[in-house]
C-alpha cells in the first residue's frame, strides 16, 4: 500500500548544475562576463534554437514578449509574464553578484596593495549590495567580509595619508 502512495506522490527529480571543469585548465574568474564566456553562451542559444528562422520563432513563442496595454484592465497572463521577468531578472542579478564576490575574494587572496585596485573593489561591492541584501545568506556574509578586507587593507595601506586626516579631523 505504502508503495502505491510513494509512486502516485513522487516528487519531481530536479538536476542538480554541475561546474563545467576541463582537466589542464585553470579560467581566471573576470567580475563581469568577458567575451569568451559571451561567446559560449552564443553558441549554447545555437545549439538550442538551431538555425536563425527557428531562433526567431522561438523567441516570438517567448513570453518575455510583453505588450504593454493603454487600457487599465490586464489578464493573469499579463502579471504572471511580469512576474516571470522579474523572477529572471532577480536571479541573473543574484548571478553577477555572487560572480563579483567570489572575483573579490581572488583578488583579495592576492593580497593587492594598490589603493585605487582596492578602492574599485569596493565600489563594485556597493554596486551588488541591494541584490546582496535581497538575497541574504552566505552570499550577504562573503560580501561583508570582502567589503570588511577592503575597507581595512585601505586604512592599513596608507600610515601617512591615515596620521593626515586624523589631524585634520582633530583641528576641525
Amino acid at each position: 500500500m505504502n508503495f502505491i502512495r510513494r509512486i502516485f506522490k513522487r516528487k519531481e527529480f530536479k538536476p542538480q548544475p554541475k561546474q563545467l571543469r576541463i582537466d589542464g585548465v585553470k579560467a581566471t574568474l573576470t567580475p563581469t562576463p568577458d567575451d569568451a564566456e559571451l561567446a559560449a553562451q552564443a553558441l549554447l542559444e545555437s545549439r538550442i534554437y538551431g538555425d536563425k528562422e527557428q531562433r526567431k520563432a522561438a523567441k516570438k513563442r517567448q513570453p518575455s514578449d510583453i505588450i504593454h496595454q493603454t487600457s487599465s484592465t490586464h489578464d493573469a497572463q499579463y502579471y504572471q509574464e511580469l512576474s516571470e521577468k522579474i523572477k529572471e531578472s532577480h536571479e541573473h542579478d543574484a548571478r553577477m553578484a555572487m560572480r563579483y564576490v567570489a572575483y573579490c575574494e581572488e583578488e583579495l587572496k592576492h593580497q593587492p596593495s594598490d589603493i585605487s585596485h582596492l578602492t574599485s573593489l569596493e565600489h563594485g561591492l556597493f554596486k551588488h549590495q541591494d541584490t546582496v541584501e535581497r538575497e541574504g545568506g552566505d552570499l550577504l556574509k562573503r560580501w561583508q567580509k570582502c567589503l570588511a578586507e577592503c575597507i581595512v587593507r585601505q586604512m592599513g595601506s596608507s600610515p601617512a595619508e591615515n596620521d593626515e586626516g586624523r589631524s585634520a579631523q582633530n583641528s576641525v
